[in-house]
């Protein structure tokens, strides 16, 4: 059996795929088009893996995000030639915080798939080491018939069943995406606590199980031997749901209130949530990263007053994951899901008061238009719930947490389950107009 490091060269790298091109071209077209001139050669313990990058992109969680390479290597055991077809997914919360993916800080999903686009496996990352492994939806299978006969169904932060392992300080979750090709894929993962050395076997580069890559958010990459890859944008953080709406000044929204008097007033408070990724988990969709608003309507006899906005950043492009703060009108906006809290006119009024002077300051993980809606609950003592979810990879070492509109939209669901008189409606609409500022 052969020992050592064993190399392998552009030659015998481009001939091996050359030859692979008549036996797969019926199952895909990625081995067609290829621009060696661009390949690289990356070390690893045991040898080289000539990287190639790929056309198209991995829609993970309904989001286009990631890119695609060719790996090529000489096995060390059998001297033969292999290839394997890498999706590479940075998470998208890192990424846009970090504005690049590199090498030392990777976190994020890399799938493993044959020639024949079949998944094989892949790995996860998080701060640049390996923090657990990807497997097909049979060897998920094949875990829960042989080794993991006494799980137990969790209920999971944001409201969906996961079922967990607890050994050795791992757990596997199901999961799945689309992948460059466009086909639904079904996949398991097992995400544990510690960090593997690198053996060179894992075809994600080398260097203690890290992602060799150097990539701006924004800008692009050629390949070649720079070392650079093609660049794996972000989802848009330019398209917050109702941000193009007018900015107000709160304090004149909020004295609108005093046009109506308060003795025998209703007042009602309600939430209304724009999902990231509607009837999902997801922190980042369709709707970026979605978006909560908080409405307040006084009413006495025929005259109601209603007043609805929202907490955003001030900042442009990426710079808006932390700014200063502003706050919209969210009138006329299309929700997914909503709750209503019938109210006093002493908790009306400290809920007011809070509208009324918001923080300075927005941050999409550390005070986002979630926590300033769920703070607005907690001054005026209405049980709007924790919107406080996993963001990131999910487990041990990948995991954090934060206030976000997907977390709002699970603890509003998981409210109506708990209690089902609360009035929260999970059919969307749009919410009504806002009476506007009053001098």
């Amino acid at each position: 059996m052969p020992t050592g490091k064993i190399n392998l060269t552009k030659a015998d790298a481009k001939a091996f795929i050359e030859r692979q091109k008549s036996i797969y071209s019926d199952s895909n077209s990625t081995l067609e088009n290829l621009n060696w001139n661009e390949a690289r050669s990356i070390d690893t313990k045991n040898g080289n893996i000539w990287k190639l990058n790929l056309a198209g992109q991995p829609t993970f969680q309904n989001v286009k995000q990631g890119y695609r390479q060719l790996a090529i290597r000489r096995n060390l055991k059998s001297n033969e030639i292999e290839a394997r077809i890498l999706e590479i997914i940075p998470d998208a919360i890192y990424l846009q915080k970090e504005k690049y993916a590199s090498q030392k800080t990777f976190t994020g999903r890399v799938f493993q798939y044959d020639l024949a686009y079949k998944l094989k496996g892949g790995q996860l990352f998080n701060g640049g080491k390996q923090i657990g492994e990807i497997g097909t939806k049979e060897q998920f299978e094949k875990q829960l018939v042989h080794g993991l006969k006494d799980l137990n169904p969790l209920k999971g932060i944001q409201g969906k069943v996961m079922m967990m392992q607890v050994m050795e300080s791992c757990a596997w979750y199901q999961d799945s995406y689309v992948d460059g090709t466009g086909e639904f894929t079904v996949h398991s993962e097992r995400i544990c606590s510690y960090s593997a050395y690198d053996d060179g076997m894992n075809w994600g580069g080398g260097g203690n199980n890290t992602i060799n890559q150097e990539v701006p958010a924004g800008g692009g990459g050629s390949g070649g031997s720079s070392g650079s890859e093609p660049s794996p944008p972000p989802p848009a953080t330019s398209n917050l749901p109702g941000e193009n709406n007018n900015q107000v000044d709160p304090k004149k929204m909020m004295e609108c209130f005093s046009q109506i008097p308060s003795p025998n007033a209703a007042f009602v408070v309600r939430v209304y949530v724009v999902e990231p990724q509607p009837g999902t988990s997801f922190n980042v969709g369709q709707n970026s990263f979605g978006h909560v608003a908080i409405s307040l309507s006084k009413t006495s006899g025929e005259t109601t007053i209603t007043q609805t906005v929202g907490f955003y950043p001030t900042g442009s492009g990426l710079d808006k994951l932390s700014s200063r703060s502003q706050i919209k009108d969210n009138g006329d906006l299309e929700y997914d899901v909503s709750s209503t809290y019938f109210v006093t006119a002493e908790s009306f009024q400290k809920v007011i008061n809070y509208v009324s002077n918001p923080p300075t300051n927005y941050d999409f993980i550390d005070f986002n238009c979630s926590a300033f809606v769920y703070g607005a609950g907690q001054a005026g003592a209405i049980p709007i719930p924790d919107p406080t979810t996993v963001i990131g990879l999910s487990g041990a070492g990948g995991a954090g947490f934060a206030k976000t509109p997907a977390g709002m939209a699970s603890a509003l669901r998981e409210q109506k389950i708990n209690n089902p008189n609360s009035d929260i409606n999970e059919a969307g609409g749009r919410i009504p107009g806002s009476k506007g500022p009053c001098n």
